[in-house]
């Protein structure tokens, strides 16, 4: 359908692409990959014929219909929520429309028969199109508009007064429902809450054409992609299969191009010394010469360029071996309206907790009030006399000072470190070279994230609560980002819309929902999998549930968990990480108290069967 032929884009004396040849067929599912500013959004504009390249061609096949999804910039004629919606299916509101045309045709006197053929044919065409689609327009649009996080009240409210973001969820909504030859989304999990995102993955799973993503979300990208379009040095290259395929793909191509690059070094190293040993001799001047020549036509293998591990010191904060902090009975309300209520919530030292839910649910409620950053109107909150909380909130970026370089913003908070510490640590989460020197305010949005994130890792605390992290970060500075946080030995406390991280990072979740909260003693997937009518029984009749939770673990299990233990301790000891080991000391006291607990309930049961 779509076909680049050594393509070629130049802005000015910067190139940023060159001899790009890629396809793209009728089915194709594609995730659009590459770093910030690397021109994912200019490929998609080109397919979509907003944008003409500089050199070659890009050929897309006559008469497809395409819709393209913008980051920002959606235009809206002035219409309500519900109209800019249904206006989807103007092609059915056309048919309609003739089909009222013919019936007045039919109803003139005098027509002859062939007259009348013909326009009773050409109605039944119409009717056949309307009557498959046009009559459940309205139904179809409010499901999907639901499904995207919008409310009832939302679909009779104007348009003029919105943001950006929801006129951009609203265009989605609407591209959705055109049902397009080929689908151009650039990140449309933006402004998605973590149902949505799972309902947009279900929607493309089952959409029969073609779709091109550029997208933050791993799962999404791991779950319905099949091919990704990955950007390097200025290309385009294809690899068949998800993103998780493509990392492990890269990461082996990156290996053994340090391998090659390596040993090219070491070959030009040993022959620049070779000539310049040899070429002031007479009688070795032409090998050393010819050698020179050898070198001059040597392609040079590139550098790759190897994720930087992840090494932060932390800023010393006391440890925290019982409870962090403790929400007993806690409820929200303001001006009346409550948003959420008996919350009971206790997270140690050490813990990581996540947070998710709808967008509006509580969650930034309920991390303000665990930061201290607000008072809950009924309930207890109690903190350990040790607790120190540093607090990312939505928008922090925002009130950085645009007067200060990168360097000097994070200086001003991170106390105890040197120049060349802060600027490693800056490496790390992708500033690199001059970016330290650059003032914040002409860094892009996901960089004044990153840098405000940073504030807040290098200041002094042992719990750290996290709202939104993720928020404007690509799929690289998530990973540098998640590396980071799970390197903190301290408590954390996130709320997310990001699922890998939820998964792979959080020990325990909390879904805010409908006015609750509900603790899992698991990942995301794991909460996601409860049905909601068994959690609403757990809120309900709390005393069964609790017989539930206390069932006896199996004895298999528990030595297995033993195991495991006096591993982690061993670990702890060989990197010197005495209060981990301490800890996990009185854990494995504890899991051994519990097996014989458990062998002496068996013997007493298989005694009983006896008798």
């Amino acid at each position: 359908m779509v076909t680049f032929s050594n393509v070629g884009v130049e802005f000015g004396p910067q190139e940023l692409f060159r001899d790009v040849s890629i396809v793209l067929g009728p089915s194709d599912r594609i995730g659009l990959v590459g770093p910030n500013g690397s021109g994912k959004s200019t490929i998609l504009r080109m397919i979509s014929r907003e944008l003409e390249p500089s050199f070659g061609a890009v050929q897309i096949r006559k008469g497809m219909r395409i819709a393209y999804l913008p980051q920002t910039g959606v235009k809206m004629a002035h219409r309500t929520v519900l109209q800019e919606a249904v206006s989807a299916f103007s092609q059915l509101e056309a048919d309609h429309n003739l089909m009222l045309k013919c019936e007045q045709e039919m109803a003139r006197s005098g027509l002859n028969q062939r007259k009348l053929d013909v326009l009773l044919e050409r109605y039944a065409e119409f009717q056949q199109r309307y009557e498959t689609e046009g009559y459940t327009c309205k139904a179809r649009a409010e499901k999907v508009l639901l499904k995207l996080g919008f409310k009832q009240v939302d679909f009779d409210a104007q348009l003029q007064s919105r943001s950006g973001g929801f006129r951009v969820r609203l265009a989605l909504a609407r591209m959705l429902l055109q049902k397009p030859d080929l689908l151009l989304l650039d990140e449309p999990t933006n402004y998605l809450d973590i149902r949505s995102i799972e309902w947009l993955q279900q929607y493309l799973a089952g959409f029969h054409g073609a779709f091109v993503i550029v997208a933050h979300d791993r799962y999404l990208l791991d779950g319905i992609v099949r091919k990704i379009w990955a950007i390097e040095n200025r290309n385009v290259r294809a690899f068949v299969g998800n993103y998780s395929g493509y990392l492990r793909d890269k990461q082996v191509r990156d290996e053994q191009q340090k391998k090659k690059y390596g040993e090219q070094q070491a070959f030009i190293r040993r022959t620049k010394a070779f000539i310049a040993k040899f070429k002031g001799r007479k009688d070795t001047a032409k090998r050393a010469m010819s050698r020179q020549r050898m070198l001059d036509k040597l392609e040079l293998i590139e550098q790759p360029r190897i994720e930087t591990a992840i090494r932060i010191r932390f800023p010393e904060a006391d440890e925290i071996y019982g409870r962090a902090f403790e929400l007993c009975g806690v409820a929200k309300e303001f001006n009346g309206k409550q948003v959420f209520s008996g919350v009971n919530i206790a997270v140690k030292g050490g813990e990581k907790v996540g947070l998710f839910g709808a967008n509006g649910s509580g969650k930034t409620t309920l991390l303000r009030i665990v930061a201290r950053q607000l008072k809950p109107t009924q309930g207890q909150v109690w903190w350990s006399r040790k607790t120190e909380v540093a607090y990312y909130e939505q928008g922090a970026e925002e009130r950085l000072d645009p007067s200060l370089t990168v360097l000097e913003s994070l200086r001003s908070v991170a106390q105890g470190y040197t120049e060349n510490e802060l600027k490693g640590i800056l490496g790390i989460f992708l500033f690199s070279g001059d970016d330290s020197e650059k003032k914040v305010g002409v860094l892009s949005g996901g960089e004044r994230s990153r840098l405000a994130i940073i504030r807040v890792l290098l200041m002094p605390s042992n719990l750290l609560v996290l709202d939104e992290p993720t928020n404007h970060l690509d799929i690289q500075s998530r990973r540098v980002l998640f590396k980071a946080m799970s390197r903190y030995k301290r408590a954390v406390v996130f709320a997310a819309h990001d699922r890998f991280m939820l998964d792979r990072l959080a020990e325990k979740v909390v879904r805010v929902e409908a006015g609750k909260a509900v603790l899992f003693p698991g990942n995301y997937s794991y909460a996601s999998s409860q049905p909601e009518k068994a959690q609403e029984r757990r809120r309900e009749n709390p005393k069964k549930i609790k017989k539930k939770v206390m069932k006896p673990v199996p004895i298999v299990r528990l030595k297995e968990r033993l195991a495991q233990v006096r591993q982690d301790y061993q670990a702890a000891r060989e990197r010197f990480d005495l209060s981990r080991a301490w800890e996990l000391t009185q854990e494995e006291r504890d899991i051994q108290a519990e097996i014989e607990r458990a062998e002496v309930k068996q013997v007493e049961g298989e005694a009983d069967k006896v008798r």
